[in-house]
């Protein structure tokens, strides 16, 4: 009997410890994926302590979890999206500019985990693109609550400023990290009620332009949050800016708040990095704008660490040790590879006909730091801007501003120019030039960037080559400005279609990023580069700027669209 006995309670051990094996190899961890816009390294607290800007929340997760001293990006916000979300390089997965979208053969993060099981939900800002079969529904998402283009204003209303909803336009009001914060917060309820893992994706346009720096504008930040920052001192030229941060940060500290809640924190992955670094008052945009990139040179736009460098940390409770602060060089494509590895999805070694370029840093993060990264080469373009790094070496070069993606001709011009050698062990601030005193070390890695940009495979597909990734009946195809993106409506202007066809490569040519708005320092640089060509027939002031965007920008946003040029009289502009 006792024997019996025995062999039953055996017997149901053994199914325990299958079911608790089972359960354990196939619990898939929840992401929380967070994106802020334009967010300099500078302006993370526990980066750098000499910035004004108080991110208690974030600073927490840091503590708790692991922070990335030394993480790269490529310094524009569409191309560094897409390396996050495909594992390439810019120049690889058809973002090399930010205006075409990711290749159709490239598959995206998104797309990866709703194959696996997971619910998906995208909030915020796209920018990854916009035509059919590009949008996020197409791309994985089951729900995407945002914007689709670069730039967008803070307030929303029915008027202004208006958020898609899976493709349609959505009639909520209100300010876009609060609005985005809570249609996260729904989600992430709502998965959990369900039982099903989720990934969501939360784009915050903060702290990206509009930002009142003069007191004729409106703040974009609530008045509230302008006032805490006045109050303690913060100068005016900083003020709505520090203050749309900090308004982040309270936002994020509801999401984690409602983690605890629902008793997931445990197997909830947290992900924090901004897209690119911070626009500065002695930055590529005009100067006019006050992020703090900390001690590197540079700002957005640029190769220099400035443009490269930015706030990146992960926390993951019970799985990442408390405290850990890494100082081993990581950079944007390691993100796709580091959250299929943690939810258990197989790598793959090519993505579309390009290989993988990012690794996963969980071995890393489960050592606690002690299991050190291996050194590799992490190569950065945009726009004839190049950075290539290596070990504390650092190789750099403008060769031009390259809008199309010719790679030859970007070869050639890379053959035939100087480029600068930084050691950036010891000098941070890139101020420099090595390459005279150390030629060995300056030709091997010009070498291999050159061979680098000689071996993309730079194939980019279009309807006519491959119908097949562009077949009708996708879910979001049918999104009216992803129509308007591929295909403008005919124009009701009375002008014939060559003037309009002249208008609109005037319009490209002013909007220097390519994201379908001109701001007011595109504007001016414009304004500027004419006067300098022609000083004959223009002269430059600064207050044309000004009233040539009172006079066309219709929707007050502060920037002008393709449509608000296209219908303006030409004596207005």
């Amino acid at each position: 009997m006792k024997t019996k006995l025995y062999h039953i309670k055996f017997f149901h051990l053994i199914l325990f410890l299958f079911a608790f094996g089972y359960a354990s190899g196939s619990d898939r961890p929840n992401v929380l994926f967070i994106v802020s816009d334009d967010h300099g390294w500078g302006d993370l607290p526990s980066n750098w302590k000499e910035t004004e800007v108080r991110l208690p929340v974030l600073d927490q997760l840091a503590a708790k979890g692991a922070r990335f001293s030394n993480y790269h990006t490529v310094p524009l916000c569409a191309p560094s999206r897409a390396c996050m979300f495909t594992g390439q390089y810019s120049s690889e997965n058809g973002m090399w500019r930010g205006n075409k979208g990711i290749k159709r053969d490239v598959k995206m993060l998104s797309e990866y985990f709703s194959e696996a099981g997971y619910a998906t939900g995208c909030y915020g800002k796209w920018h990854m693109g916009s035509n059919p079969g590009g949008l996020p529904n197409d791309r994985g998402f089951d729900e995407f609550r945002g914007f689709l283009s670069g730039t967008h204003g803070y307030w929303v209303t029915k008027q202004r400023n208006r958020i898609l909803h899976n493709g349609n336009p959505d009639d909520s009001e209100g300010h876009t990290t609060e609005l985005f914060t809570q249609w996260s917060k729904n989600f992430i309820r709502k998965s959990v009620a369900q039982k099903k893992p989720f990934f969501c994706y939360l784009a915050y346009n903060a702290v990206h332009g509009p930002i009142r720096t003069d007191e004729s504008k409106p703040a974009s930040a609530p008045k509230e949050w302008v006032d805490k920052a006045l109050a303690r001192g913060v100068s005016f030229l900083r003020s709505d800016y520090v203050a749309i941060l900090e308004h982040m940060d309270y936002n994020i500290g509801k999401l984690v708040d409602l983690i605890d809640e629902l008793k997931v924190s445990n197997n909830t992955l947290v992900v924090f990095v901004s897209d690119n670094g911070g626009c500065t008052m002695e930055g590529n945009f005009g100067g006019r704008y006050p992020g703090n990139n900390g001690p590197y040179r540079g700002s957005k736009a640029t190769t220099y660490q400035g443009g490269l460098s930015v706030p990146f940390l992960i926390n993951w409770k019970g799985r990442v040790q408390r405290g850990m602060v890494s100082d081993d060089q990581v950079m944007h494509c390691d993100l796709f590879a580091t959250l299929l590895d943690a939810a258990g999805i197989p790598l793959p070694e090519m993505n579309g006909q390009n290989p993988m370029r990012g690794m996963s840093l969980l071995p890393h993060l489960k050592s606690g730091g002690k299991r050190p990264l291996p050194e590799r080469s992490m190569i950065f373009e945009l726009w004839g801007n190049i950075g290539l790094r290596k070990g504390d070496y650092k190789l750099w070069a403008n060769v031009g501003r390259e809008f199309t993606p010719d790679w030859p001709a970007l070869v050639n011009k890379l053959k035939n120019s100087e480029l600068a050698l930084f050691d950036l062990g010891k000098d941070p601030s890139e101020s420099k030039d090595l390459r005279e005193q150390l030629p060995k070390v300056y030709d091997s890695l010009k070498q291999e960037l050159i061979d680098h940009f000689a071996n993309i495979n730079a194939e980019y597909q279009t309807k006519e080559t491959h119908p097949e990734l562009f077949a009708p009946g996708k879910k979001g195809s049918e999104h009216p400005q992803a129509q308007a993106a591929e295909s403008p409506k005919p124009s009701t202007n009375s002008k014939p279609d060559g003037a309009r066809g002249g208008r609109n490569k005037a319009f490209a040519a002013i909007d220097q990023n390519g994201d379908a708005k001109v701001t007011k320092d595109e504007l001016d640089a414009w304004l500027k580069n004419r006067a300098a060509k022609s000083p004959d027939k223009f002269t430059y002031k600064p207050s044309q700027t000004k009233g040539a965007l009172e006079k066309l920008d219709k929707n007050e946003d502060g920037t002008l669209s393709l449509q608000e040029w296209i219908k303006a009289p030409e004596s207005k502009k």
